[in-house]
C-alpha cells in the first residue's frame, strides 16, 4: 500500500514538472504585480458606517493650528480669531457630547444603578448629588 502511494505521488510530481515551464525560460510579465502595500490588510480597522469624519478632537487641533498660524503672522489676525472660535466650538461640542452619552451600567443582565422607585428615594438621591 505504501509503495502504491509513493508511485502515485511521484507520478503527480512528474506531471506537474512537465506542465509548468521552468522559471528561467519564462519572460517577465509586461504588467508588474501591484505592490503589497496597495492592498488593505484584513486586520486593519475599518471605519464603521456611522463614524463621523470630523470629530471634536480633530476640530480642536485644527482650530489650535489656525490660531497659532494667525498669531505668528500679524497680517492674518483674523485667522487667529477664527482659530480660537473653532477651538471654542470644539470644546463645547466635546462637553455636549459627553453629557448626552450617559449609558446605564449593566452587570449580569441587570442594571447596576436602578432608578429610585418612590418620590422619597428620588428626593434623597437628588440631595446626594
Amino acid at each position: 500500500m505504501k509503495e502504491r502511494y509513493e508511485q502515485e505521488i511521484e507520478q503527480l510530481l512528474s506531471e506537474l514538472e512537465a506542465e509548468s515551464p521552468s522559471p528561467a525560460n519564462t519572460p517577465p510579465p509586461n504588467d508588474p504585480a501591484r505592490p503589497l502595500d496597495d492592498e488593505p490588510s484584513p486586520y486593519a480597522p475599518r471605519p464603521r458606517a456611522g463614524v463621523r469624519l470630523i470629530s471634536p478632537g480633530k476640530l480642536a487641533v485644527a482650530g489650535l493650528i489656525l490660531a497659532v498660524v494667525g498669531l505668528l503672522m500679524p497680517v492674518l489676525k483674523w485667522l487667529s480669531m477664527a482659530g480660537l472660535a473653532i477651538l471654542a466650538g470644539a470644546v463645547v461640542w466635546m462637553i455636549v457630547r459627553r453629557m448626552g452619552s450617559q449609558q446605564p451600567a449593566y452587570w449580569r443582565g441587570r442594571r447596576v444603578d436602578e432608578p429610585p422607585k418612590g418620590a422619597w428615594e428620588r428626593f434623597r438621591r437628588w440631595l446626594a448629588k
